[in-house]
């Protein structure tokens, strides 16, 4: 019969001192509620079972050593620790300094006089003729950017109940990464006059009418051989020269022009914590044939929005879509055409693709780059430092860098968005508009008008919109772009920093000895049913 000094469970497995100990005062108390015996219970188990089991009265207490070089100088680290962050937000400092002043493009200065005809305005009031903005309500805007408070932003007058999107996200401070307002080069949009703002948008007009031809087709596919003919005429095209059907649609990078448009990881099956992913997207309906351009009508085909004046003023007035036909494709497919990767896009969590790619190439045993400290370490990896779980939660934080791009759509350059511009380019064609924007004839000669006008009517007819045309630039999702401006993508920034993540970490080798892709390359079929 234990009395009451016999040991309890406490004392016995962990070696507390009882109440007249003169350590009590220095030794962690353990709790006496039914949890805290729980949890000791457990540690003195786990101690009774991990060894040998001593004679009673000859159990040692538990003492906790630390050890490593923080713990033999706690100062000279808190020092380093403060010298790092230091050095690191004086280094931010001087960035920030030094990246003002923005450079614009001029177009806020240049059209302020034509209804702001350069700029981003939606869920602002529209007028109803022109498809531009009131102008008072534009200057409004202005006024709330140079504010950036809440109540600012509030006072805007508003076309709809639509919400401006993240406008004062990027003044917030980042504890990660560069400041929003840091980073001094960026891409500028060019103005809507140039021939450098006309070759952006007739490749655009381009991507619109063709996003149902499928990616395996383009090498014979007549109206991507016009629209090749046509990108190789404008004058200041920034993309691969000269535009072949294999490289349209790409960037002047290193590789871009290699191979099938889409990525491999695009197609790659893969697990996810143990569970198959097969990479087959819903997508939408098909809307033209992919040979001839024409409309299709019928079940089991889609529709594009915005194609006229009407639906153009309630969407940009901030209304959300006009038109709400469900156009998803029943059947899961993997991604072949336009369409397919617009309707990626427009379903992704931002970084996901970026994520799910570090995933597939260590899957494949990618190895990791040779120049990481532990690429040769025979005993050791860096686990939560240069390996690929320490990549896994660098890329979920790569968003964090969209408040630069933020702070530059809202601060500096509230450029318009595609919509917006094809509204310009159907006020002038149409000569629905009073006062001249200027467009470059780049952009009002191109052949692809036409055919969006074509394409823009038999849409209009099938929705029962009228039988008209229109030279609007025809979107694929009802409610257009979201409610925040144009340039720079945001998308554009986590990708930027995904896919360099990706090359930091994974050995891709160089632009001069790049590694092969480790398994067959394939392509989707037409219908999208299979990998070829």
């Amino acid at each position: 019969m234990k009395t009451a000094k016999s040991p309890t469970l406490d004392s016995a497995s962990v070696g507390a001192a009882d109440s007249s100990s003169p350590e009590v005062n220095t030794r962690p108390q353990f709790s006496t509620s039914r949890r805290g015996f729980l949890k000791t219970a457990g540690v003195g188990v786990a101690a009774m079972t991990a060894g040998a089991v001593l004679p009673t009265g000859l159990v040692p207490e538990a003492e906790a050593v630390e050890l490593g070089p923080p713990s033999q100088n706690p100062s000279k680290r808190a020092a380093q620790s403060d010298q790092v962050r230091r050095t690191t937000s004086g280094n931010e400092a001087t960035a920030i300094r030094n990246a003002f002043p923005h450079q614009t493009n001029g177009d806020e200065e240049t059209y302020a006089n034509q209804a702001f005809a350069g700029n981003f305005a939606k869920s602002l009031n529209h007028d109803p003729n022109t498809g531009l903005v009131v102008p008072g309500d534009y200057v409004a805007l202005m006024s709330a950017v140079k504010a950036g408070t809440q109540a600012a932003f509030d006072a805007i007058p508003a076309g709809g109940p639509g919400k401006l999107a993240g406008p004062l996200s990027p003044l917030a401070f980042q504890l990660q990464g560069a400041d929003s307002t840091s980073a001094a080069e960026l891409f500028m949009p060019p103005s809507i006059s140039t021939a450098a703002g006309a070759a952006n948008y007739v490749e655009l007009y381009w991507e619109a009418y063709l996003r149902d031809v499928p990616f395996i087709d383009y090498g014979s596919n007549p109206l991507v051989a016009q629209a090749v003919t046509d990108v190789n005429h404008l004058s200041a095209y920034a993309g691969p020269k000269p535009v072949t059907p294999q490289n349209i649609f790409r960037y002047p990078f290193f590789g871009t022009s290699d191979g099938p448009l889409i990525s491999q990881v695009l197609y790659q099956t893969h697990f996810f914590d143990g569970v198959q992913h097969v990479p087959q997207i819903r997508t939408v309906l098909p809307v033209a044939d992919p040979n001839t351009g024409q409309v299709l009508t019928g079940p089991g085909t889609g529709l594009d929005f915005m194609t006229n004046l009407n639906e153009y003023l309630f969407v940009e007035n901030g209304n959300g879509a006009q038109d709400r036909t469900n156009v998803t494709d029943p059947t899961f497919r993997f991604i072949r055409s336009g369409r397919d990767l617009g309707s990626y896009v427009n379903a992704d969590s931002i970084y996901s693709t970026y994520f799910r790619a570090a995933i597939i190439l260590s899957g494949l045993g990618v190895p990791l780059d040779p120049n990481s400290p532990y690429a040769n370490d025979k005993r050791i990896n860096g686990f939560n430092t240069f390996s690929t779980a320490w990549l896994f939660n660098l890329i979920g934080a790569a968003q964090d860098t969209e408040a630069q791009a933020f702070y530059q759509k809202w601060y500096v350059h509230r450029h318009l968005r595609p919509e917006a511009f094809g509204n310009l380019v159907d006020g002038i064609k149409t000569n629905r508009f009073s006062l001249n924007p200027s467009l470059h004839s780049d952009m009002l000669n191109s052949v692809v008008l036409p055919l969006i006008f074509e394409r823009n009517r038999q849409l209009n007819v099938k929705r029962n919109m009228g039988s008209t045309g229109s030279y609007f630039l025809p979107q694929q999702s009802a409610g257009g772009s979201p409610t925040h401006p144009d340039s720079p993508a945001g998308h554009a920034f986590t990708a930027g920093v995904g896919v360099t993540l990706l090359k930091a970490v994974f050995d891709v080798g160089t632009p001069s000895n790049p590694r092969a892709w480790p398994v067959q390359a394939v392509e989707a079929s037409e219908d999208g049913l299979t990998l070829l």
